[in-house]
């Protein structure tokens, strides 16, 4: 993976394409969670198309612990964390799943390199902290120390200190999530980096 960098009308990155691909993919599992499809995912601009798509009642997926991570309460008292639900969550639902999904378009169709127009910044670092929550969440990642501890032991997964003959099937996927998420850290915020600090070029 290559950081991002500022350049002229927006940022730019890039990467293996398997490591674009795998992020695509990630990207589609979200969506996936959040009860939509990236293959039939409105992204029209026609307004009507839009607003009849916001008034759709929404089908529940199949629970998933990460939804109260990617849709937490507005409220502790639970009356009126329902009453905003009911207000809010189809509108913020499909904001979610269109940020996602343009960044997996984006990444899909990529040959390796990443451009980020300006006006599209904002949904992607949405999509890719919605990307860090599901896979915090998978990780048992609720406070600082426990993101320390994954940050160590991804830096030794990746200097090759464990080996695979070792690992259970559980602990294998364990520290392929671990490698992602530390992944997916460095490049979210080498994208507030370039956001906060670049200079454009060329």
């Amino acid at each position: 993976m290559f950081s991002f960098k500022r350049v002229r009308g927006g940022v730019r990155s890039g990467g293996e394409l398997f490591e674009l691909e795998l992020i695509a993919s990630l990207m589609r599992d979200v969506v996936s969670i959040l009860g939509d499809d990236v293959a039939v995912v409105d992204m029209s601009d026609d307004p009507l198309a839009a607003l009849e798509k916001e008034l759709a009642p929404i089908a529940e997926p199949s629970f998933d612990p990460v939804l109260d991570r990617l849709l937490p309460d507005m409220s502790e008292d639970p009356e009126e964390a329902r009453e905003l639900r009911e207000l809010t969550e189809s509108g913020i639902r499909s904001t979610k799943v269109s940020n996602l999904t343009l960044v997996y378009r984006t990444l899909a169709n990529s040959a390796g390199e990443v451009f980020v127009p300006e006006a599209d910044i904002p949904a992607w670092l949405s999509a890719l902290n919605d990307l860090r929550l599901v896979l915090g969440t998978r990780l048992d990642i609720d406070d600082a120390e426990r993101a320390e501890d994954v940050a160590v032991k991804a830096g030794k997964i990746a200097d090759g200190e464990y080996s695979d003959a070792t690992l259970t099937e559980d602990e294998e996927v364990e520290n392929q999530l671990m490698l992602v998420y530390s992944m997916m850290s460095w490049w979210q915020d080498s994208l507030l980096d370039a956001v906060r600090f670049g200079r454009p070029r060329g």
